[in-house]
């Protein structure tokens, strides 16, 4: 893997306002869906090509990463990737991350927060404020180094 992006599912509403029994269902809003095409279409204008999306099995990244998928359409597609469920801890998951993703130069990973923050922080040893549908971008060459960060506020 050369390049990892790293991203926060887009904007969610409560479970009381989503009228769902747990946090695991909670959907994307309308704000998160026009968010992550947004975010997708400013990867695709920026010459990003993740080929592969790895995301959390929680409802709002995986309709996350079906929207950034419509737009960035990876090779390799989109896949449930366990290890982003919020559950683990930074360096479990970049481990995962590395092993799952070694084949493909450029992988989009959606997950939550703090997890998602976290491993953007192992990474480039440096903390990051990650709003709904952030992405902050790694490059390996060889010592993983911080390209960018993004959030939809900024990309309007």
């Amino acid at each position: 893997m050369k390049r990892l992006y790293l991203m926060r599912h887009g904007h969610s509403p409560t479970t009381m306002e989503a009228g769902v029994s747990s946090d695991a269902l909670r959907p994307l809003s309308d704000l998160g869906r026009e968010d992550a095409r947004r975010m997708a279409s400013e990867l695709a204008r920026l010459g990003c090509a993740p080929g592969l999306i790895l995301h959390s099995p929680l409802l709002r990244a995986v309709q996350t990463a079906a929207e950034m998928a419509s737009v960035l359409k990876p090779s390799g597609g989109r896949e449930i990737f366990a290890p982003l469920d919020n559950t683990k801890p930074a360096e479990e998951v970049e481990i995962a991350i590395a092993a799952r993703a070694a084949a493909v130069d450029e992988v989009l990973c959606v997950g939550h927060q703090p997890q998602i923050g976290e491993v953007a922080a192992l990474l480039a040893e440096t903390a990051f404020e990650f709003r709904p549908a952030t992405i902050v971008a790694v490059e390996f060459t060889p010592k993983p180094r911080v390209l960018w960060a993004m959030s939809p506020e900024r990309s309007k």
